[in-house]
């Protein structure tokens, strides 16, 4: 025990420097709030993590709720690592083995990213990870001839909380099941043991009892409002969602995309753990066939069903920076999986080597060492491998000095007047600027409405609760099927004259109304109010100098697609900006926003073609072409882009023969976008 403390402690002060101080992004937001308020995170609720989460919130460290919930995961990841220690150490019958696997677990870039960052996963990790354990001190017991059922019973108890926590889990038992009958057949052959076990599973559903409470105290986070039987069945079943699935809406249910998924859950497995640690547990797999052929059966289930089964089956379109940062996250309990196979590697390259030098005579040659002091420094040696991931990763994986999720909610409310409604969709907008709107006080005269959650019933209710001053169209609160921006239209026309209205995700068409960025948001105009342009231009000097992340220099941190997300929002405000100044004739104004969008994400097609359009209203040719060359570098696939070149070449060089070859280039692009027929 005290050697798993160490560990454990160890990988935690090795985390902790890096620790973010503020709300990342995806569910973070929405899971940190719950964590603070003691509510009810989105489904199935989460209610163990909130639980513990609601006590690191309210320790009296660091210096924001972000910073406090973040610490939570530094230190379930850190215990993780200690159980992957004991584990190895177990099946190895060497500490230093388990040393080697468990910290090059802990020092890859993704299982640190996420003990610097809130979510969900590193508790079922946990879980899972100390049932494993259980079950092998069980199997060890029926080895031995002296079986001890109560690490078999506590195993199944850590199961069952580690499936109602999160349903991914339920994806390792299989392999749970086969080992079990694989040690003793006689455990599930006797109908009292079934219903004894399945007693223990159940207790794993004891949390949700926390479910009623926390709807009954009615927090801003209070997902499906679960106080009846019917609202929370919905949300421990993810009815909304789709069970087994992050979202119905990130689903690409072709085959090739399902192919995709395995393909790359290998490449981002073997880049997490490079090609030497990729060839360990290579060597893992081998060895424990031949070793523990029953933990290689195991290991084998659980690494498939988790991995690449899963991600071919909930099939994320990864067509995008977040939903690439969406989908990475699930490769995490098949990594714990991994790290076992990596302890089995060490072990069969250090037989290998002694081998070899045994073939050698080397001891009997050289009479300096002693063979057990050989063998010893040999298994040492092992260790050079997690230490240099975790000197070559720390600088990747340090998020102390990350503030980019607080900036763009900060920047979303910024972008807005006082006592005005702000529509946000989509999840990093949503709960980041969530998650500014209720930890600082400064904001709140918005009203800040979740635009995707207009649909279910008890949220409008709840919008009629805490903004009593907002108009509500009679038919508002009718529990009718409708989508999300049918309401949010109801809703602003009932209130336009009354409030500014933002939106940011999604904008509808409202009848004598015009949309036009301000800041992050798109702010609701009449339509004669903005034909001069007058009023944009205003509302951009006024907005703007209240903005934080406007220079994409100030970003610092871990590079992952998360972050790469949000500067993507940031860089499509900007770069509307730049249009909008563009189309009203502020050529140097359109050039300086289309400067600071290039600074977020440098050398874009999009920030090229804008210039090359100033350049072109500037009548400066040269300019224009130069840029439309940039575009057309970066992605030769823009028929715009081609389209502008062969029109540049033929009006302003008077170059028939660059523009016969840009439509050469434009033909054949055409072409491959035409459907064949056959």
């Amino acid at each position: 025990m005290l050697s798993f403390i160490l560990v454990s402690l160890f990988t935690f002060l090795i985390y902790f420097p890096g620790i973010s101080h503020s709300v990342y992004g995806g569910d973070a937001g929405d899971i940190t709030l719950a964590n603070w308020f003691g509510g009810v995170a989105h489904p199935p609720g989460y209610p163990l993590n909130t639980m513990i989460g609601y006590i690191f919130t309210h320790l009296p460290v660091g210096d924001t709720v972000a910073f406090r919930s973040n610490l939570m995961s530094a230190v379930l990841q850190a215990l993780s690592v200690g159980m992957v220690f004991l584990t190895v150490k177990k099946l190895t019958k060497s500490a230093i083995f388990g040393l080697a696997a468990s910290l090059t677990l802990a020092f890859t870039p993704l299982f640190w990213l996420y003990g610097h960052v809130t979510e969900v996963f590193q508790l079922m990790i946990l879980l899972v990870a100390v049932s494993f354990y259980l079950l092998v001190l069980w199997i060890d017991s029926v080895l031995d001839k002296k079986p001890k059922k109560s690490f078999l019973y506590l195993s199944i108890v850590f199961l069952g909380l580690a499936i109602f926590h999160h349903q991914t889990a339920i994806l390792t038992v299989p392999g749970f099941i086969f080992l079990i009958l694989k040690t003793d057949k006689n455990v599930l052959a006797n109908f009292k043991n079934i219903i004894k076990l399945g007693f223990l599973f159940g207790i794993g559903f004891l949390p949700y009892i926390f479910i009623p409470y926390a709807a009954s105290l009615n927090t801003p986070i209070n997902w499906n409002d679960p106080d009846d039987l019917k609202n929370f069945i919905r949300l421990i079943t993810r009815a909304d969602y789709g069970t087994f699935l992050a979202s119905k809406s990130f689903i690409g249910a072709f085959a090739k995309e399902r192919l995709a998924q395995v393909a790359s859950f290998f490449l981002f497995a073997k880049t997490d753990f490079t090609i030497l640690g990729s060839v360990l547990v290579f060597s893992g797999v081998f060895y424990a066939y031949f070793r523990r052929r029953e933990i290689f059966w195991f290991l084998i289930l659980t690494i498939i069903l988790s991995g690449p089964f899963f991600l071919a089956y909930a099939s994320f379109a990864l067509a995008s920076d977040f939903l690439l940062g969406i989908w990475e996250r699930f490769l995490l309990t098949s990594y714990f999986f991994l790290a076992i196979f990596l302890g089995f590697g060490f072990v069969a390259v250090h037989q290998g080597l002694l081998k070899f030098f045994e073939s050698l005579n080397l001891f009997k040659k050289s009479g300096v060492f002693r063979e057990d002091v050989f063998v010893l420094i040999i298994k040492l040696s092992f260790l050079i491998f997690p230490l240099t991931l975790m000197l070559v990763n720390w600088p990747k994986t340090d998020l102390a000095k990350f503030y980019l999720g607080d900036w763009l909610g900060y920047d979303v409310l910024a972008s807005s007047e006082p006592d005005s409604i702000i529509f946000v969709y989509d999840d990093t907008l949503v709960f980041n600027t969530q998650y500014v709107y209720y930890t600082n006080p400064i904001y709140q005269d918005r009203k800040l409405v979740k635009g995707g959650s207009l649909k279910y019933l008890e949220y409008r209710l709840w919008l009629r609760e805490s903004y009593p001053d907002l108009i509500f169209p009679e038919n508002f609160f009718e529990d009718r099927q409708a989508d999300s921006a049918t309401f949010m239209q109801e809703l602003i026309n009932a209130n336009k004259n009354r409030f500014k209205i933002y939106a940011r995700g999604y904008v509808p068409e409202i009848e004598g109304g015009i949309w036009a960025t301000t800041g992050l948001l798109s702010e609701l105009f009449k339509v004669d109010e903005v034909e001069d342009g007058k009023i944009i231009f205003d509302s951009i000097n006024s907005v703007f100098p209240r903005l934080i992340f406007t220079n994409g220099n100030l970003a610092e941190g871990y590079r992952n697609f998360i972050p790469d997300h949000i500067k993507a929002l940031y860089f499509e405000s900007y770069k509307n900006i730049g249009n909008i100044l563009l189309s009203k004739k502020y050529y140097d104004d359109a050039l300086k926003f289309y400067f600071i969008a290039n600074t977020i994400i440098p050398e874009s097609e999009d920030y090229y073609i804008g210039r090359a359009r100033v350049f072109s209203e500037k009548g400066d040719c040269a300019g224009a072409k130069n840029n439309f060359v940039k575009a057309n570098s970066i992605n030769e696939r823009n028929l715009y882009v081609l389209n502008q070149l062969v029109k540049i070449a033929k009006e302003c060089s008077h170059d028939e023969a660059e523009a016969s070859k840009y439509q050469m280039l434009l033909d054949e692009q055409q072409r491959k976008l035409e459907p064949t027929f056959k």
